[in-house]
């Protein structure tokens, strides 16, 4: 039996739940957690001093993700699957993964969502593939705003409080948008970066 879970890696409205939840969360008060700087500093620093993994914190202390690292990550998160009984067909480059049942398939939750917390999965694959489509973290409303600038389907001056107002309003029914502005929405709210 195959068993599909949506991985945190790419989504932002998934970044920003797990820098909330991590924000919520009681900090590690034994944890020194390094100066971080770029454009990244507050995620490294929130992600570094929440995680309870010491490959994570091991590979997010310089600030940077390498493939390298991401690759070790995807493997040892594949061999602790492993040792559940649970068999891994690696991350998708949306960071999906399919995973067979646990031998108990009452289990399998359990033993993939402890492999990502032992591992840090969660965290070192959302930073990695968020950094990658984002690398300067310019922020999400901004990008929208300008792709819809760019489509010229909203006025040159049209800013970030406009898209805002807009998300309340008129495209909180994007069904009922003209379809050149529902397009436009859609792959700008959903893909702001490009």
């Amino acid at each position: 039996m195959k068993m599909k879970f949506r991985g945190v890696h790419f989504s932002f409205a998934v970044v920003l739940g797990l820098l909330t939840t991590a924000c919520s969360q009681e900090s590690h008060t034994d944890v020194d957690v390094p100066n971080f700087d770029g454009p990244y500093a507050n995620e490294f620093s929130e992600f570094y001093s929440n995680t309870s993994s010491d490959f994570a914190r091991e590979v997010l202390h310089d600030g940077e993700i390498s493939d390298a690292e991401y690759a070790d990550m995807e493997k040892m998160f594949g061999d602790c699957l492993q040792d559940g009984g649970i068999e891994f067909s690696g991350f998708a480059p949306d960071g999906s993964y399919e995973t067979s049942a646990a031998p108990n398939p009452d289990d399998t939750r359990g033993i993939v969502t402890g492999c990502e917390a032992k591992i840090g999965s969660d965290v070192i694959g959302a930073l990695h593939d968020i950094i990658r489509v984002n690398p300067e973290n310019i922020d999400a409303g901004q990008a929208a705003t300008e792709c819809l600038v760019e489509r010229g389907v909203v006025a040159d001056g049209y800013d970030v409080s406009d898209y805002e107002r807009d998300l309340e309003g008129r495209f909180a029914d994007a069904g009922s948008l003209p379809l050149e502005l529902r397009g436009a929405f859609l792959e700008c709210a959903s893909n702001p970066f490009g």
